[in-house]
């Protein structure tokens, strides 16, 4: 700060605590009257919008899609934008460098916008980056609470399908097979094998509708209440990955 804005801002100080009002009552009146009134809005809502009792958990169902508490849907939205690239990208991205990236930007912004000024209509840097993270943050958590489905669930992205493949992989998406394995970076990295390339070990869609029906080693869950044929379309699309669907 240099001499003359030292001048201008004595002279303004001066000037506002001459026109001003004490702290007690003024100050302390304001602050009673908005806490008061945040307090009531957060009562009136939770009255008009109740949270539900869901359903009791079900340890043995396979089609459950598990959300965030609400206050990490912005990142639940990330996750699903950066879905799809590899077993690693939407984890680091989505939960790593954008949130430090919003995080640095805010801690940085008083270091940047070093002006004298206190008054934020003086202030556009810091007002503009401020307005920009807490709307986009709110902007992301609105999608990610519209947003009913999990990661994976808009479909794999590969080329290929017929109509019996297409049919197998939404099959394969609806019944949460993502949550343990992963198809052309859509998915878990694990516990389960990567089968992006399963159609190469050259095994047939019978061989694999059996083993839906029945998994060897008692680790993978059995499906048993398929179709016959369900069984062939899932059955098909797992020959075909990584030959007919890439």
């Amino acid at each position: 700060m240099n001499r003359g804005q030292q001048e201008y801002y004595k002279r303004d100080y001066a000037q506002a605590k001459l026109e001003g009002k004490p702290f007690f009552p003024y100050a302390v009146y304001k602050d009673l009257l908005i806490a008061t009134l945040a307090i009531a809005a957060v009562i009136g809502m939770s009255i008009w919008h109740r949270v539900e009792i869901g359903e009791p958990v079900n340890p043995a169902s396979t089609d459950f899609v598990p959300r965030p508490e609400w206050y990490f849907f912005f990142l639940f939205e990330l996750l699903k934008i950066f879905e799809g690239q590899n077993a690693l990208m939407p984890v680091i991205m989505a939960t790593f460098i954008v949130p430090n990236i919003l995080m640095v930007l805010l801690i940085a912004t008083p270091f940047i916008d070093r002006g004298p000024e206190r008054r934020i209509e003086k202030r556009p840097f810091a007002l503009f980056t401020g307005i920009a993270v807490i709307a986009f943050l709110g902007y992301m958590t609105h999608l990610g609470a519209g947003s009913h489905g999990g990661v994976g669930t808009d479909g794999l992205p590969l080329t290929g399908l017929d109509e019996k493949g297409q049919a197998g992989a939404e099959l394969f998406v609806a019944n949460q097979c993502t949550a343990c394995h992963n198809v052309a970076g859509v998915g878990a990295p694990g516990p389960g094998p990567d089968l992006t390339n399963l159609g190469s070990q050259g095994q047939t869609p019978e061989h694999w509708a059996e083993f839906i029906k029945a998994p060897p080693g008692g680790v993978m869950p059995a499906f048993t209440t398929f179709t016959p044929q369900q069984y062939d379309e899932i059955g098909t699309f797992l020959a075909g990955l990584g030959t007919q669907y890439k």
